[in-house]
């Protein structure tokens, strides 16, 4: 065969099984970008959020969205149903979140249907570094995010797509996918939350230790704030947006102390009141001085991260309308929340977890 014939008939054949791998993808579509599985039950793989949330933004019916990090990934569609009444809530939440994830998926959302209310967790940390980052080291698959589909070969032709393509078409099963579109992201079954939990691995010293979290300045949270979220609250005044700053232990607040990231914290918390309360379509809701529940690390599985139990309250009293925000109390609301961090030794802190940690495995050991 001549080298012409033989490089022709070589990337036909290459183009050939790129068509049959991209036409299983497409047909299978194990990401849901193109559809509402209908001949196999959906999986959610935790690890690839950032691949599968705009497609389900896109195609699955409700008309309520939880929007946010790991801190509320454990809130049922349901639970958020009973509690607000009439409506159905899609759980649209992705770990390390940060303040642009937001933004680009929410566009997604609010461009694909009428959402009467999205329930977005703000988090310091989602506002550190410029506009434009990501939580996760690679890149957001922005091109999953727009509404063109020539531009999703990278999906389409992706060893990884064609692997769980071929896994749902041959019935394989393997960890790290949820199948309860109710609670698509939940991950609280099998982990513990108590003050044994918490205590593991904290160092007095440098409570950052585990999380690693980025210093932050005013001048960049502010950019970042000012790019992501007024710009989608401005252009969709038919959606109501209630922002909840979640119940953080009162170790993270030591641990921003430590860093010199209190005072940033807390004027962050005022000017990203003052500039939200402006829209009649926002409201926010406030559960960081809650000493009862920050202090009560029983509840906590790490110094951020709190119990299924503190999220169906929250859910409940945001439902109710209790704990609003507002220009008149976010001052008392800033003291407290000062006062409670200034007052607390973080090596005492630690101890006494440390003495409820012992005595949890003494217990545990009984049973």
């Amino acid at each position: 065969m001549a080298p012409t014939a033989f490089i022709r008939n070589a990337l036909l054949g290459a183009f050939v099984l790129l068509a049959i791998a991209g036409s299983i993808d497409y047909a299978v579509d194990p990401f849901q970008q193109y559809r509402v599985p209908t001949f196999y039950t959906p999986r959610f793989y935790h690890a690839y959020q950032r691949h599968e949330n705009p497609g389900i933004a896109r195609h699955y019916t409700y008309d309520r969205a939880v929007v946010g990090s790991s801190f509320f990934e454990n809130i049922s569609g349901s639970e958020v149903d009973r509690a607000f009444g009439p409506g159905r809530t899609m759980n649209l939440c992705l770990s390390a979140m940060t303040a642009y994830d937001a933004r680009k998926l929410l566009e997604v959302m609010l461009a694909s249907r009428k959402v009467k209310q999205v329930i977005y967790s703000v988090d310091y940390n989602a506002f550190s570094g410029p506009p434009n980052r990501t939580g996760l080291p690679e890149p957001l698959p922005t091109y999953l995010y727009d509404s063109a589909i020539w531009n999703d070969y990278p999906y389409l032709l992706s060893v990884l797509t064609l692997r769980k393509a071929m896994d749902i078409v041959l019935g394989r099963h393997e960890p790290g996918y949820s199948t309860d579109v109710d609670k698509p992201w939940y991950w609280a079954d099998g982990e513990e939350f108590s003050a044994k939990s918490v205590a593991k691995h904290l160092d007095p010293d440098n409570l950052n230790r585990r999380f690693a979290q980025p210093q932050r300045t005013m001048e960049g949270m502010m950019r970042s704030f000012e790019a992501n979220v007024p710009p989608l609250v401005k252009a969709h005044p038919e959606t109501e947006f209630i922002f909840v700053w979640p119940p953080y232990s009162l170790l993270v607040w030591l641990d921003f102390r430590q860093r010199g990231q209190l005072e940033v914290s807390l004027d962050f918390k005022r000017r990203f009141l003052a500039a939200l309360e402006l829209y009649p379509n926002v409201r926010i809701h406030d559960f960081q001085a809650r000493t009862e529940w920050i202090t009560n690390f029983d509840e906590y599985r790490d110094i951020y991260h709190f119990s299924p139990r503190v999220s169906s309250s929250m859910i409940k009293e945001i439902a109710a309308n209790a704990d609003r925000a507002t220009l008149d109390n976010v001052e008392t609301t800033i003291a407290h929340i000062r006062e409670i961090t200034l007052a607390a030794d973080p090596r005492r802190v630690i101890a006494d977890l440390e003495r409820r940690a012992e005595a949890q495995r003494r217990q545990g050991r009984l049973q």
